[in-house]
């Protein structure tokens, strides 16, 4: 397992503006990230040139998450929304390219957000006819397109990493890979082992988070044992970090992810523990790793 190590902006501020944005950049290189997650909700809000410049001023590695809204919702019934959330991560994909990034992942198949029904069949072949064309797109870019399954309470179309495979296969997809994030697995999955071996070949990227996403080694969650699995994978990704605290968001993400106890107060001793975590639980599963 030879991925670099990130950390997702919001460790930091979720105002990607000015300062803040090269701050951010400049604290994850200083405490030794390999990268930076940014995460887009309007990719046509993003300041490109601001963004460039603060990784490169930074010497760090650049990621692009995403996640569409219920205005821009693939898999909704209206077609004006639908046509709008495949722009959305459209736009995206061209972002990645512009900015030099691998591709884009993160809830690209429908909204973030607690749905009250289920999904129907036809609302499935909606998204899966979306990902084919933009699986395409994401080719002619020399880009990827990610699909982060994320548990029930934020969003209803991909909540483990068998549903993302399904849903990738189903689109024909050949630049799409599955993004795994703990926080989601720890919910969703039974086996997470197993699911990391069954989905080896389709996964490309990685969040780490805690059961309760604060400090990293603050939870529950096993994450020397999921080290363990992804070495025995033969996981070749990047791990980006996720631990969020109401110290740094605003109103609306907190409530966003139900964010409702402060988790820390510092956020360079949030990154330091969680890159010291990450480091100690990969040698660790390094060292201890046989053969699945």
């Amino acid at each position: 397992m030879d991925g670099k190590f990130g950390i997702h902006a919001l460790v930091y501020t979720d105002q990607w503006a000015g300062d803040a944005a090269r701050l951010a950049c400049r604290g994850a290189a200083e405490v030794g990230f390999d990268l930076i997650e940014v995460l887009m909700f309007d990719p046509c809000a993003l300041d490109l040139a601001l963004t460039a410049a603060a990784v490169r001023e930074a010497g760090i590695g650049l990621r692009l998450g995403m996640a569409l809204t219920p205005d821009c919702d693939i898999s909704s019934d209206d077609p004006a929304i639908a046509a709008k959330g495949e722009a959305t991560v459209g736009r995206a994909l061209e972002i990645a390219s512009e900015l030099g990034a691998p591709g884009v992942s993160g809830i690209t198949y429908a909204a973030f957000g607690n749905y009250g029904a289920p999904q129907t069949a036809a609302q499935r072949a909606r998204v899966v006819d979306s990902l084919a064309r933009l699986d395409r797109r994401a080719g002619e870019l020399g880009v990827r397109l990610g699909l982060e399954p994320v548990n029930r309470y934020e969003s209803y179309m991909v909540n483990t990493l068998d549903q993302a495979a399904a849903l990738i296969r189903d689109a024909g997809g050949r630049n799409m890979f599955i993004h795994m994030d703990t926080f989601h697995m720890n919910v969703e999955e039974g086996d997470i082992a197993a699911t990391i071996h069954r989905n080896a070949a389709l996964l490309g990227y990685a969040h780490v988070a805690d059961s309760n996403r604060g400090l990293l080694g603050g939870g529950h969650f096993d994450l020397t044992g999921f080290f363990r699995a992804l070495c025995s994978a033969d996981y070749r990704g990047d791990v980006t970090v996720e631990s969020f605290s109401s110290r740094v968001l605003s109103p609306g993400l907190v409530g966003g992810v139900r964010l409702w106890r402060e988790a820390w107060a510092d956020p360079l001793k949030a990154a330091r523990l969680a890159l010291e975590v990450m480091r100690t639980a990969r040698a660790t599963a390094v060292a201890g790793t046989a053969v699945w």
